[in-house]
């Protein structure tokens, strides 16, 4: 129910040293997903430039040398190393979770966790060929793998949600709910080799160092919200809400070393060009969606911690960049800021099109208790932005006055490339405003996220989220060939 290959950490300014700015259209093929680089391709750089720094796209057509089995759970897909999760399929509802948990999750209950691989430290989910390390010079990256161990007690809700799929921008890791649990997050180098638990049993642990990196780079993390709320989350914490902790920010930046939409990075970064604030047509306010403090925590220092604060559900998840920021102009995409505050032109007894197809409700909205709005009756012709939300009781339907009226938030999504069909015609409330984008310095080759789903009272088997992430999918510049040489003085 969750929720970074984008340009995002891009500082290229334009000057006469030869750094040169990097092409927009590049940012809009790598968000929509049209486009990855070969693994040894140079990185789209105009002219005679070459990248410099860190490229991570978590993009592929081929993930069959992955390795999926964090915690020692296996996920959805068969890799070259291990089969994938057998489920059985989740528990019954209103059966309670077995204490310590199920195979890979009491939704899934699979017949073939890998206990091996957690004795032998070969737990993990390492996505292979994912960066690409770039010298300035022309010459070919080096290529990076990602590893992603747990460090903490992990109980997935289902495994078969971990890791990432063909052709897919972002990357997950499902939790059970009221679970909590510690990431640590490493390049490495993808020549290292280790084995599967399977073929070399008893000699299969993996444990490759660090790369060296002296460039920073950006992450971020995606579909950041609740589940079902039946009390007010001002009071108690949100049922299955997600939060995630993470240090070692880059706080020397003008920005604090995070971003969002309603908070740019420097305008020098690339990035900034996608998101919307007070300086555009229309403001993407993330303050109702998540709550954001930064400081040292847990032990930690230069962190920022992130608790979502509104509902959703996995029809609201991204899957692309082009789906949580705007204007790609020509390449399609969600639109631009200004589309965020834009009525639909649909009414109230109308089929709108998605994964679904939702009747919007003519008729009585009947809202919480708790809740400040009153319940409403709407009669047919009303134009609405959303509709109510199963099984999910939070008021978030906008009454329009008429189609194309301005109201805060009530854009939609139009029927566009780089626009999945279940996201169109969806509000762009449910899904933009939960994302948040964090800078690590350079140096930094491996980093800890700490995720955190809550309790889900009387809701067993309990069930989860999945928290959704990626990195960065450019060089953080592009710089000039060295200067020719002199021409030799005359005899």
């Amino acid at each position: 129910m969750a929720k970074t290959a984008l340009l995002l950490g891009l500082v290229c300014p334009a000057s006469a040293n030869g750094v040169a700015r990097l092409r927009r259209e590049s940012l809009a093929l790598y968000s929509i997903g049209f486009w990855t680089l070969a693994a040894n391709a140079q990185a789209p750089c105009p002219g005679a430039t070459n990248p410099i720094g860190l490229v991570l796209d978590f993009q592929t057509s081929d993930i069959s040398e992955d390795t999926n089995v964090l915690g020692g759970f296996p996920g959805d897909v068969a890799t070259n190393f291990y089969a994938e999760a057998a489920c059985v399929g989740q528990l019954d509802w209103g059966t309670p979770s077995p204490d310590g948990g199920c195979p890979c999750g009491c939704g899934c209950r699979c017949s073939n966790p890998q206990f091996e691989t957690v004795q032998q430290n070969g737990a993990m989910l390492r996505m292979r060929q994912v960066g690409r390390l770039y010298d300035g010079t022309g010459n070919p990256p080096q290529i990076l793998d990602l590893i992603v161990k747990n460090t903490t007690f992990y109980m997935p809700w289902s495994s078969d949600q971990n890791g990432r799929t063909a052709d897919q921008t972002f990357a997950q890791i499902s939790l059970a709910a009221d679970q909590e649990a510690t990431f640590t997050y490493r390049l490495v180098a993808n020549d290292f080799v280790c084995n599967s638990c399977v073929d070399s049993p008893g000699d299969c642990t993996c444990d490759p160092p660090a790369a060296t990196i002296d460039f920073g780079f950006d992450m971020c993390f995606f579909d950041l919200d609740t589940g079902p709320q039946y009390s007010d989350p001002a009071v108690v914490e949100p049922n299955l809400g997600e939060s995630f902790t993470t240090c070692g920010l880059d706080t020397t930046t003008s920005y604090g070393g995070y971003y969002h939409h309603g908070k740019k990075p420097d305008s020098s970064m690339l990035v900034s060009q996608f998101l919307c604030d007070d300086t555009d047509a229309a403001t993407i306010d993330t303050s109702a969606y998540m709550d954001i403090q930064t400081g040292s925590f847990g032990g930690g220092t230069n962190c920022i911690r992130v608790e979502a604060l509104k509902e959703g559900i996995g029809g609201d998840n991204p899957r692309l960049f082009s789906e949580v920021m705007m204007g790609f102009g020509a390449f399609g995409g969600a639109g631009t800021c200004a589309d965020y505050d834009v009525c639909p032109s649909y009414t109230c007894e109308s089929m709108i099109h998605g994964q679904h197809y939702h009747r919007l409700t003519c008729g009585p909205i009947d809202y919480p208790d708790y809740a400040s709005e009153a319940d409403v009756t709407h009669p047919a012709g009303t134009i609405l932005s959303g509709y109510p939300r199963s099984p999910g009781r939070m008021p978030d339907v906008i009454e329009c006055p008429s189609a194309g009226a301005t109201i805060t938030g009530a854009g939609v999504y139009p029927v566009s490339d780089g626009v999945n069909t279940r996201l169109q015609n969806r509000p762009y409330r449910y899904t933009m405003p939960k994302f948040v984008c964090v800078t690590y310095p350079e140096g930094t080759a491996e980093f800890s996220v700490t995720y955190r789903v809550g309790p889900n009272p009387g809701g067993d088997p309990g069930y989860g989220r999945a928290f959704l992430f990626a990195g960065t999918g450019l060089a953080t510049s592009c710089v000039g060939p060295p200067p020719s040489p002199p021409p030799p003085s005359p005899p």
